[in-house]
């Protein structure tokens, strides 16, 4: 994999891992720095460092220099054990709490975030998630907090008290989902409401990535040798205005495969192959938030 690189020759993001135990939580292709010297950290703009919370006192003087120089995206701490704990690990450790640090007991945070970078989706996509009493806490990948009331959206409202800490996020962190209700939720959802000025802006960016989903829908079709009026079950104008936007639901993507004489993943993949890769998980986020007609 090519590093991206600053116009001052420094690669754009690495991670330094600080021990052996983590292995499942970096992406293929991830760049990897084994040895925590300052002189090789230096080279990055954005440094992840992943650690167990066992092994913060080895790591804490690399970890407090990189914090210091502003390098320090984010420190993966795995915690084993009672998570009510970390205070005394990090004062074992002479570590003050840093404020990008994400804690988890497996792989998928750090493997949702690092994943998130390569795409350059890091703040479109979910960390991680947590409920405190009336309010969702969500993590981006950048990483950076959003809180939500429940009564500040129409979906959340729909939640009974009881389920609401009963979510799951997708592995890439695309969406929330609360089964018992189907419902799903991405991060821009939540920050269309606590941020006006990103409304606005997301609204702009949702237009330009439709109209990329919809240019690739019709260079597939092209590619068959079809016009737009030449695909069953979808009229000419409704496939028209599909390729125009980009808005298109489940029902009407399962007919567009099987004109396309393709199973609804492998026509998936032939539309992405086509787009950006960090506006290719929207698209498939389109299968599983199961939209309506």
């Amino acid at each position: 994999m090519q590093i991206a690189a600053d116009s001052d020759g420094r690669d754009s993001y690495g991670l330094a891992v600080c021990d052996d135990t983590n292995g499942n939580a970096i992406p293929a292709g991830f760049p990897v720095l084994h040895k925590t010297t300052l002189l090789a950290a230096r080279r990055f703009q954005h440094l992840f460092v992943l650690c167990s919370a066992l092994h913060l006192p080895q790591a804490a003087k690399f970890v407090s220099e990189m914090n210091r120089e502003h390098r320090l995206q984010a420190l993966f701490v795995r915690i084993e054990g009672d998570p009510a704990l970390l205070p005394q690990m990090l004062e074992r450790a002479n570590l003050r709490l840093v404020r990008n640090m994400l804690v988890h007991s497996d792989s998928r945070v750090p493997r949702r975030v690092l994943a998130a970078w390569q795409l350059n989706a890091q703040a479109e996509l979910i960390a991680n998630a947590t409920v405190a009493g009336d309010r969702l806490i969500v993590i981006s990948c950048e990483p950076k907090t959003y809180e939500v009331g429940f009564d500040q959206m129409p979906a959340l409202k729909k939640i009974p008290r009881p389920e609401r800490r009963n979510f799951e996020i997708a592995e890439d962190g695309s969406f929330i989902w609360w089964p018992s209700g189907d419902i799903h939720l991405d991060l821009d959802a939540i920050r269309s409401v606590v941020d006006p000025v990103w409304r606005r802006k997301s609204e702009r960016l949702r237009r330009a990535h439709g109209r990329e989903y919809g240019a690739a829908m019709a260079a597939v079709r092209r590619e068959q040798g079809r016009r737009q009026s030449g695909v069953p079950g979808i009229a000419e104008r409704q496939l028209r205005r599909i390729e125009q936007s980009g808005a298109v639901a489940v029902r009407t993507l399962e007919q567009l495969a099987e004109a396309h004489g393709m199973m609804l993943d492998k026509y998936m993949n032939a539309v992405a192959g086509r787009i950006h890769p960090s506006f290719q998980h929207r698209l498939y986020s389109k299968v599983a938030q199961r939209p309506g007609a």
